[in-house]
């Protein structure tokens, strides 16, 4: 059996709100998300896996139009689709009353339930959020009805506040795979067995690395599943690092070399980092108006010359306090406190 395992897609989010590419990014998701279709298409899974959150908020009418449109594309592939907890059910909500595609098949309750594929010889179970939160380890006590089959578990999730699971008691359970969304970042959790598939876009400036879908097969005795990207964003965190005669200048030319050598589709976080005169201040506000710049962070520290500063501010309190602190024990703490307190006392403003 063959299957596309896809998940937070939050169809309707516009990332980096502000910034001029944020309407191309929302985009980006819905065409990605027609990547995946256009794959399905190309490949003919048996099944697309969907571990909910394919919308950002409650789908309007319209949104949801779209998507049915898309999975009319793949009618010889079956999809599996929850909602989770973004797009999380309501008594008015748009989804209960979409009149979905005969290839879809959808968790329309909170308590878990099961679809049955006799072709197939598969069995999977899954659940709908209806509320934001669920505190309860509801994934845990789920056991498959007939463990001759292929019993898949869709799972949103992996957290305090939205159903916390143990993927080896799941699959101690009688499952042989587990679809798993809701973390961003991605991965196997267990080889070949449980996977959380991640965003399949980054949403956020933090979602930093490669994202995309899962192409996997499985049988009652073997599973392989392997990664897609999807490349239309991948923000990245770069650190320059800082010294006493680090310019403006020197960090736009490091930006601009940075944006040209890097592919069109990586958006960057500029994190600046070191030591610095304690009056030393950079433009950073001109490095955001860089395209593909999403924001710049000093990580800075005062490069303090304490032996003249004792000598400049003797018998004062800056002075006093630098040698009171100088006499204790020098672990990071102690240095900490010295760095603060100068800072304080000279009124600088530390970054962080």
């Amino acid at each position: 059996m063959k299957f596309i395992h896809v998940s937070d897609v939050h169809l309707g989010i516009k990332p980096d709100e502000g910034k001029p590419w944020s309407e191309k990014r929302a985009q980006d998701i819905w065409d990605s998300f027609a990547e995946v279709i256009g794959a399905a298409v190309e490949l003919k899974p048996d099944f697309l896996l969907i571990s909910g959150d394919l919308f950002h908020a409650q789908p309007l009418k319209k949104e949801l139009r779209e998507v049915n449109y898309l999975f009319s594309r793949i009618p010889q592939t079956k999809i599996i689709l929850m909602a989770g907890n973004h797009d999380y059910l309501r008594t008015k909500s748009y989804y209960l009353t979409m009149e979905w595609e005969e290839n879809v098949y959808f968790f329309r309750q909170e308590e878990p339930g099961h679809f049955d594929f006799e072709e197939e010889n598969v069995s999977i179970y899954g659940l709908s959020y209806w509320h934001r939160e669920i505190g309860e380890p509801v994934y845990d006590s789920i056991i498959p009805e007939d463990r001759s089959k292929i019993n898949i578990l869709l799972v949103h999730g992996g957290d305090l506040q939205h159903i916390p699971y143990h993927p080896k008691h799941i699959l101690e359970n009688g499952f042989d795979y587990i679809a798993a969304g809701h973390i961003h970042k991605g991965g196997q959790q267990i080889p070949g067995r449980a996977v959380m598939a991640g965003s399949l876009e980054p949403t956020d400036k933090n979602d930093v690395g490669s994202h995309g879908y899962w192409l996997g097969t499985i049988d009652k005795e073997h599973t392989d599943i392997h990664f897609h990207p999807v490349k239309k964003c991948e923000y990245c965190h770069e650190v320059y690092p800082v010294t006493g005669k680090t310019t403006n200048f020197e960090l736009c030319e490091w930006a601009k070399t940075l944006l040209a050598e890097r592919p069109g589709y990586q958006y960057f976080r500029l994190f600046l980092r070191g030591k610095v005169s304690p009056d030393t201040g950079f433009d950073t506000a001109k490095l955001e108006e860089f395209d593909r710049v999403v924001d710049v962070t000093e990580q800075l520290s005062p490069d303090y010359d304490y032996e003249k500063l004792k000598e400049n501010y003797k018998d004062t309190l800056l002075g006093n306090y630098i040698e009171e602190m100088e006499r204790r024990p020098q672990d990071v703490v102690t240095k900490k406190a010295l760095e603060y307190g100068v800072n304080a006392l000279l009124g600088y403003k530390i970054c962080r």
